[in-house]
């Protein structure tokens, strides 16, 4: 296992102690066809750049400023078959909106195939990212994840 998937997994094993677990968390799963994705994004990471960091709004906020409320999260991604499959994972202090998530996410082209959200949402969990590290596709973290010393904190007190 690499050091991003050991943050993940530290990750998703906090989450997973639903009596210990004190912040929100949000899971969404996509589906886009791969052919139409590659037509309006340049890549994966263009794609997540544009949702959490471009100057576009909804309800008045940027998505920039939104994403400031997300103190950690991941994204995994699967093409198979000309179907691009992209599972994220957010964690927050406070709970986040639905509506404002799905609204910022379908901006972006193309439309998704299907999408689903789950805000504190354990059987979701179980059942989109128990699997999660099966095989080795892409894993990207960003927030205070990506920084080693809340790895470090975490790995320590865990």
């Amino acid at each position: 296992m690499n050091r991003t998937t050991e943050k993940v997994q530290v990750i998703l094993d906090q989450i997973k102690n639903k009596e210990l677990y004190k912040n929100y968390f949000t899971l969404v799963t996509i589906e886009y066809k791969w052919t139409d994705f590659k037509e309006h994004n340049q890549s994966i990471s263009k794609w997540f750049q544009k949702l959490s960091n471009s100057m576009a709004k909804t309800g008045g906020i940027m998505n920039r400023e939104w994403f400031k409320r997300i103190d950690n999260g991941f994204y995994k991604f699967e093409i198979e078959e000309q179907l691009l499959r992209l599972w994220i994972a957010l964690e927050s202090k406070e709970k986040i909106s639905k509506t404002d998530l799905v609204t910022r996410i379908r901006k972006i082209k193309p439309l998704p195939i299907s999408y689903e959200v789950g805000i504190q949402d354990w059987d979701m969990l179980e059942k989109n990212f128990g699997e999660l590290f099966n095989n080795r596709t892409g894993i990207e973290v960003f927030g205070n994840i990506k920084r080693n010393d809340y790895f470090k904190l975490v790995y320590e007190l865990g």
